[in-house]
């Protein structure tokens, strides 16, 4: 039986999704934190936007089953400014990831070798074709 306490479990293939979901804002936090010199769990005001914003277009993903990272996504549902913000914010919080959630990070560049490897074999093949 299920207890009051006890968080819901998310199904296997939305835990990709729900992580994603957990780690924009730990991302988004540190970056705040050095570069607009906020405290540790806060934000300013333009990253909370930015936070908002990616948390709202993660819920209206159409891929969440077996969602991979939006970096690879074929399609793009954010706007060309807020996808240059969340770059940047990735750019400096992904490396600075190994520390704090390494398996995280470790899997998310074995994901993304995997991935550039994919396109290329692709290519080869439309090359040959």
């Amino acid at each position: 039986m299920k207890t009051v306490n006890q968080p819901h479990k998310i199904p296997k293939e939305l835990q990709a999704w729900q992580k994603e979901k957990d780690l924009i804002p730990v991302m988004i936090r540190k970056y705040c934190h050095a570069h607009h010199q906020t405290k540790k769990n806060e934000v300013c005001e333009d990253c909370k936007m930015l936070m908002e914003y990616a948390l709202f277009r993660l819920e209206k993903c159409p891929f969440k089953v077996n969602k991979t990272f939006c970096s690879f996504c074929k399609i793009h549902c954010y706007t060309p400014l807020m996808r240059n913000k969340i770059k940047e914010v990735m750019k400096y919080s992904g490396p600075r990831m190994l520390w704090t959630h390494p398996l995280f990070a470790m899997k998310h560049v074995f994901q993304m070798i995997r991935y550039k490897r994919k396109l290329k074999k692709e290519k080869k093949g439309k090359e040959n074709v």
